[in-house]
């Protein structure tokens, strides 16, 4: 695969990724469910973290798909060959501190009964 195609591949993987993040946050989960939203244990304890962590995460996630797209226009420069292996590392690794980033968020706003501060 030439340097080119990973280019592009990298970017339309971002770009799918963004458009997930996208609706994500448009078409945000109204009550708890099992379906879709951000589903961990500490946000389906009520409605009101159910809302607030919905809305942390997917303003967080949609953050990170746009910056994204910086890492295969960067990558295409530093190191062509595996452009595509690295972006989707990379951005894998963004998408998994969401879990972190709102937890930080949750623990910083909610008590563990789940009132807030």
């Amino acid at each position: 695969m030439t340097a080119e195609d990973q280019l592009l591949i990298g970017i339309g993987y971002c770009l799918l990724l963004f458009v997930f993040a996208f609706l994500f946050r448009k078409y945000q989960p109204k009550k708890i469910n099992w379906l879709y939203g951000y589903r961990t244990t500490r946000s389906m304890r009520n409605d009101l973290i159910w809302q607030a962590a919905n809305n942390y995460a997917s303003n967080y996630l949609l953050k990170i798909a746009g910056y994204s797209f910086l890492i295969p226009a960067v990558l295409y420069f530093l190191f062509p060959e595996h452009n595509l292996l690295i972006t989707i590392i990379l951005h894998s690794l963004g998408v998994i501190s969401t879990l972190l980033v709102t937890e930080l968020y949750l623990d910083k706003n909610f008590h563990s009964n789940g009132n807030p501060k």
